[in-house]
């Protein structure tokens, strides 16, 4: 039976509340590498979007200026974490560490309607467990996305339980507004999410003949997406990149993903479903029934089930479709975990009582923290990692040796890959707008590489990194331009396959 959400029920869990805190804290510092106790991210994503943003906040103007061709928002967040820390991601923990936070206890409030508060607190505990198989290093743009998505599932779920519910509270859809706007300011396609629940919503206060609560949450959609998107244009505007924010942001991604698909998408789909099946059996199972069981047997509402099972569908069509697909792009869909473990546990609160008990919600929390780390593998490698031992046989070490020589240096990264991070370590300010090379091919984006070439041959930049697994690594090591004005300083070896050259200009 669904249990009351009361403001009295959340009063009584704050000693839940407070130990989902420490949890999530101690969770991302074990298991996310944005963590103090970590060297360095290497992750070449999350280090073009910090030296982004930290171009962004030292003047630099987005996409005009400086490019790359994912959504802005993605690089303001990472100019905030730059702002707390300048050479390092302790202020993306942070930053990180309240999102999870967040989106953890959207997690519990949502089981609360279930289950009782011991069941969703383990159900709170065991999704960000869930989610770390595909979370990476931490800190990509699907883990932020991730979060929103959670917390419009909360108020989607609350406006849905319910069978003969007409009324929709105009501030639960300015949240859907915001929520909506942040991931259409990331990652375009992963918006999907929201277009049925939401039309779910509309539909039902439209056949309730609720006409005056329709446009209140129409004109509060609006206002949510507004909150946003207004500063970002505001700044774009103020420094004439509106029309290059929409030719990269939009029209480039377009095209981009025209490339990429194939012409029998329902065949990647059909592969992808089986290998989620062959791979990742039990987290799929959960998924699936999260996806199509819970809201068949717990949403009361029928537009509410329908809008639910077609946003699932939705999300998994957009991120499994493409030929490009990296496993972290399908963290967004892992929410469905949730209404998943929900189930689970409500079939299990049946035969199973846990009375609640502080101490017994910190074994539970201690248990969930260790299946965290078990399952990032971050310890299997050596504990040298974390004792900053193996540090001077590091590319950012080796290469930032002879480039921190230099007085204000210049660098130039011909790739997306470990080169990135000298920007971070060094604190080097990027003076170029492709200072770094997302992997764009050539035919789709030629303005990147034809301006790189023009950097070479000006002799504009002093060092240059190029790897041997780039997109580019033929054109540009055949570069006369490059091998005339430059000389291989030094070399690294990155997992006994890919080979890193850094060049320096010649005096």
């Amino acid at each position: 039976m669904i249990k009351k959400h009361t403001l009295e029920s959340l009063v009584n869990d704050k000693s839940i509340f407070i130990i989902l805190f420490f949890y999530t804290f101690l969770l991302l510092f074990f298991c996310s590498k944005m963590s103090p106790l970590y060297p360095f991210n290497d992750w070449s994503d999350i280090n073009l979007y910090f030296n982004i943003g930290k171009s962004i906040f030292n003047g630099k103007v987005l996409y005009t200026e400086i490019f790359d061709h994912k959504g802005p928002l993605i690089f303001f967040i990472y100019g905030f974490g730059y702002l707390l820390s300048n050479d390092s991601f302790i202020g993306m923990y942070f930053i990180q560490a309240i999102v999870w936070l967040i989106m953890i206890y959207a997690v519990y409030f949502t089981s609360r309607m279930f289950l009782d508060k011991v069941y969703s607190f383990i159900v709170a505990l065991a999704f960000p467990v869930i989610l770390l198989s595909h979370s990476l290093d931490g800190g990509s743009a699907e883990e932020f996305i991730t979060a929103f998505i959670v917390i419009s599932l909360f108020y989607f779920v609350i406006y849905f339980k319910e069978k003969n519910i007409a009324i929709h509270k105009p501030y639960y859809m300015f949240i859907h507004g915001l929520m909506c706007s942040m991931a259409l300011l990331i990652k375009l396609n992963l918006v999907v999410f929201w277009i049925f629940p939401l039309l779910a919503v509309f539909i039902n206060i439209l056949l309730n003949k609720e006409y005056r609560n329709l446009w209140l949450n129409i004109l509060a959609f609006i206002g949510g997406i507004l909150v946003i998107t207004i500063p970002i244009c505001i700044y774009l505007f103020i420094n004439d990149a509106l029309t290059e924010s929409y030719n990269i942001y939009i029209l480039l991604n377009k095209s981009y993903a025209k490339m990429s698909s194939m012409s029998d998408t329902f065949g990647y789909l059909t592969i992808r479903f089986y290998q989620r099946l062959r791979f990742d059996p039990l987290e799929f199972t959960i998924i699936l029934v999260g996806a199509i069981y819970f809201p068949i047997r717990y949403i009361k509402n029928r537009i509410g089930q329908i809008g639910l099972i077609l946003s699932f569908w939705c999300l998994y069509t957009v991120i499994f479709m493409s030929p490009n697909y990296v496993y972290y792009y399908s963290i967004p869909y892992y929410v469905y975990a949730i209404p998943g473990f929900i189930v689970i546990a409500d079939y299990l609160s049946k035969y199973i009582t846990i009375r609640y008990a502080w101490h017994i919600a910190i074994i539970f929390a201690f248990v969930a923290l260790c299946g965290g780390i078990s399952r990032k593998n971050y310890f299997e490698y050596s504990t040298d990692v974390l004792l900053r031992r193996g540090e001077d046989e590091s590319l950012r070490n080796q290469f930032g040796q002879i480039i921190e020589k230099e007085k204000d240096p210049t660098l130039l990264n011909l790739g997306l890959d470990s080169g990135n991070g000298l920007f971070t370590k060094l604190n080097i300010f990027p003076k170029h707008k492709y200072f770094i090379s997302p992997n764009l091919p050539y035919e789709i984006y030629p303005q990147m590489r034809d301006e790189q070439t023009r950097y070479i041959e000006n002799r504009e930049i002093e060092f240059i990194i190029l790897a041997d697994y780039s997109f580019n690594f033929e054109y540009f090591r055949s570069l006369p331009a490059l091998n005339d004005n430059y000389t291989v300083v030094d070399t690294y070896l990155e997992d006994d396959f890919k080979t890193y050259y850094l060049y320096k200009r010649n005096d």
